[in-house]
């Protein structure tokens, strides 16, 4: 299968989008935006993420043993696209965009975000060049309801909201 061609098709899938994150083992946070979001099982509660194996993000969840899991809202573009954003600039920085809590495990959480999962790693299982990230979730919010931010064909949209 051609990369390319496989990117492209994945593209039209439709999903949301979530700013995944940890602390690192000096306290400070770190995160990134993700799409590769799911529940896995209601008893007991779990929910699985997937990040590039080599990844910042995927060896600082492996070192704390745990992340947060942050659904944002059709207004919350601008911090998806700041945690998206691959630069040289301090992983820190990055929260100075937004409102961040800490929740129980030391990860942050949006205060504001449509909904967020505070957990444990339970399990990582690799999967190509990705690995599968398994969590237990220990505390999870509703702050608000807002139309969700969408992820399609390479850029965000506002969901519907009922």
């Amino acid at each position: 299968m051609e990369p390319n061609i496989l990117r492209a098709v994945l593209a039209r899938w439709a999903s949301g989008v979530v700013v995944v994150t940890t602390v690192r083992a000096d306290g400070a946070r770190h995160g990134m935006t993700a799409s590769s979001f799911t529940s896995v099982s209601l008893d007991p509660p779990l929910i699985s993420i997937c990040l590039v194996s080599t990844s910042t993000t995927c060896r600082m969840i492996r070192e704390s043993g745990v992340f947060a899991v942050n659904v944002l809202g059709h207004d919350h573009e601008a911090i998806g696209r700041r945690f998206a954003s691959i630069t040289r600039s301090a992983p820190a920085d990055r929260f100075t965009t937004g409102h961040w809590d800490t929740a129980r495990t030391g990860a942050a959480v949006l205060t504001d975000a449509v909904a967020w999962l505070d957990c444990a790693l339970t399990d990582c299982h690799t999967a190509g060049d990705h690995t599968i990230v398994v969590g237990s979730v220990r505390d999870a919010a509703t702050p608000r309801s807002a139309a969700p931010l969408i992820y399609h064909d390479r850029n965000y949209h506002e969901g519907i909201i009922r």
